[in-house]
């Protein structure tokens, strides 16, 4: 349990769900990690035996505490050896283009691509003086396959795999591995509108049977973060229980 011993991890969206496995999978492994989200609950993630955890509130789609995240970042610890860029918001449900209203669309770009976007920009040059690192976007299916009714989302995580892999191709001299780790439907938060039933139908709907837990998700975003990756940028990693199969 020390495959990240001695790094530094900064991950966004850490209060719940995703983000917040992937905080605690991180610690368990070693790292030292600046735990990051816009509300209060990220201040009660605990650390673990082997690793540490440091809070700190900040809306990524704002430069200002974009910078400001970075900056605590480096008077804690120095660095930035791993950037997980987990925070993302959903738009409205069943919404058609001609339905959705710009400050809607404008909402869930600002956090998805937007913020992925300003947290990279405040992030890499650190990363550049670390001596590199790896970043992990958490993208989508949906950066793949479009769905109706949910265009800003949909849109926002396609927006997010072409900014990985420009990334992974820009600052491959600099040591830096930049990957998209792209979850089906996950136990999360984002469910929390729906019924038993219908959590239970959607299940169905991967081959598995059932949806991703948020630590599954984070195990593959440990092995991208890793050494284990050396040899790994540009690339995506789908996590549906084989719905994209077929």
């Amino acid at each position: 349990m020390s495959r990240l011993q001695g790094k530094v991890a900064l991950v966004t969206g850490a209060s719940s769900g995703i983000g917040l496995a992937v905080t605690r999978r991180f610690a368990a492994e070693g790292a030292r990690v600046l735990a990051v989200a816009r509300r209060a609950e990220v201040e009660s993630v605990p650390s673990s035996a082997n690793g540490e955890v440091s809070a700190f509130r900040a809306d990524v789609s704002l430069p200002q505490d974009v910078e400001a995240m970075v900056r605590a970042c480096e008077h804690r610890y120095g660095r930035i050896d791993i950037l997980c860029n987990n925070a993302g918001t959903g738009g409205p449900a069943g919404v058609r283009i001609h339905e959705l209203s710009s400050d809607e669309w404008d909402r869930v770009m600002a956090t998805n691509l937007r913020g992925a976007f300003l947290t990279m920009r405040a992030a890499i040059p650190l990363m550049i003086a670390s001596g590199g690192g790896s970043i992990v976007n958490m993208a989508s299916v949906g950066s793949f396959r479009a769905s109706p009714g949910s265009s800003a989302y949909i849109s926002s995580k396609g927006g997010l795999l072409m900014l990985t892999r420009t990334a992974a191709l820009e600052y491959v001299r600099d040591n830096i591995r930049v990957n998209a780790v792209c979850p089906g439907m996950t136990e999360t938060s984002i469910l929390n509108s729906l019924t038993h039933q219908q959590i239970v139908e959607m299940g169905k709907r991967s081959p598995l049977g059932r949806m991703n837990t948020p630590e599954e998700v984070a195990a593959l975003t440990l092995f991208l973060a890793s050494d284990e990756s050396t040899g790994i940028t540009g690339a995506a990693y789908i996590i549906d229980g084989g719905r994209c199969a077929g």
